[in-house]
C-alpha cells in the first residue's frame, strides 16, 4: 500500500466505502475477519500523516480493555457452555466454542471501532464538506452549517466559561449545572452567528461563489468505494 494513500482518497468515497464496509462486516460473525478488518484500519492509521499517537492511544486503549472484558464475558460466560450450579466444583469449564464466541465479540467491537477511527482521524473536515458539497451535491447552506457547527465548538466551550465570569464578577452564585451561564451563552452565540451570517453574505459567500477548495474523483476513490465492502463481503463468504 503505498503510503498516505488514505488521505488522498476523496472524503466522499471514503464515506460510501466505510459506511458500506461497515454495513458488510454487519452481516459477519467471524473474528478471523474482524480481526482482519482491524489490521486494515490500523494500517489506514499508520500511512496517514493526520493520525497523532497521542490522540490515537487515547482512544485505543480503553477500546482494547473494552474489547477484553467482552472477550473474557464472551468465553467464560456463554449461554451455551457455562451452567451455574449451587457449588463452585459444578461450574462448567470453558470449552473451545466459548472461547471462540469470546473472538468473536470482542474482534467484532474493535473492528468496527476501527473502521469509525480511521475515518474520523484521516479525514479532514473542510475537505469533507468541499466533496460533499462538489461531489454528493450538498445544499451549500448546510454544508457551511455543519462546518461551522465543528469549528465553533472551541468558542462554545470559551463563551460558557465567560458567561460563567461575567455572572461571578456580578456576586450571583453558579451552580455546576446552572442554566444562567447556558442561557446567556445561547443569547451570545445567537448574536455572534447574526453577525458571522452578515459578514459573509459581504464577503459573498453565496451558492454562486467559486469554491477554492476543488475535489475530485479519481479511479482509485472509486476502486476504494466500491473494493472495501466488496472484500470484506468476499471475506466473510469465504471464511463462512
Amino acid at each position: 500500500m503505498e503510503a498516505k494513500m488514505i488521505d488522498s482518497i476523496n472524503p466522499t468515497a471514503k464515506t460510501v466505502g466505510i459506511l458500506l464496509g461497515s454495513i458488510a462486516l454487519g452481516l459477519t460473525f467471524d473474528w478471523r475477519v474482524n480481526l482482519t478488518v482491524s489490521f486494515v484500519g490500523m494500517l489506514f492509521l499508520a500511512t496517514s500523516r493526520r493520525t497523532e499517537p497521542a490522540r490515537l492511544m487515547k482512544v485505543v486503549l480503553p477500546l482494547a480493555v473494552v474489547s477484553m472484558s467482552y472477550f473474557f464475558t464472551g468465553w467464560l460466560f456463554s449461554s451455551e457452555g457455562v451452567q451455574f450450579a449451587s457449588g463452585a466444583s459444578d461450574l462448567a469449564l470453558p470449552t473451545g466454542r466459548d472461547l471462540v464466541n469470546g473472538l468473536n465479540l470482542s474482534s467484532r467491537i474493535f473492528a468496527f471501532a476501527m473502521l469509525g477511527i480511521s475515518y474520523g482521524m484521516t479525514t479532514d473536515s473542510g475537505e469533507l464538506i468541499a466533496s460533499l458539497i462538489q461531489q454528493a451535491k450538498m445544499p451549500m447552506k448546510m454544508g457551511y452549517a455543519i462546518l461551522t457547527a465543528v469549528n465553533l465548538t472551541s468558542l462554545i466551550k470559551t463563551e460558557h466559561e465567560q458567561s460563567r465570569l461575567a455572572l461571578q464578577v456580578r456576586n450571583i452564585p453558579v451552580k455546576p449545572l446552572d442554566s444562567k451561564p447556558l442561557f446567556t451563552m445561547m443569547i451570545r452565540m445567537v448574536h455572534w452567528s447574526e453577525r458571522l451570517s452578515l459578514a459573509m453574505e459581504s464577503k459573498g459567500f453565496s451558492e454562486e461563489r467559486v469554491m477554492q477548495l476543488k475535489m475530485t474523483v479519481n479511479p482509485i476513490d472509486i476502486v476504494f468505494a466500491a473494493g472495501l465492502p466488496v472484500a470484506i463481503a468476499v471475506l466473510g463468504f469465504v471464511v463462512f
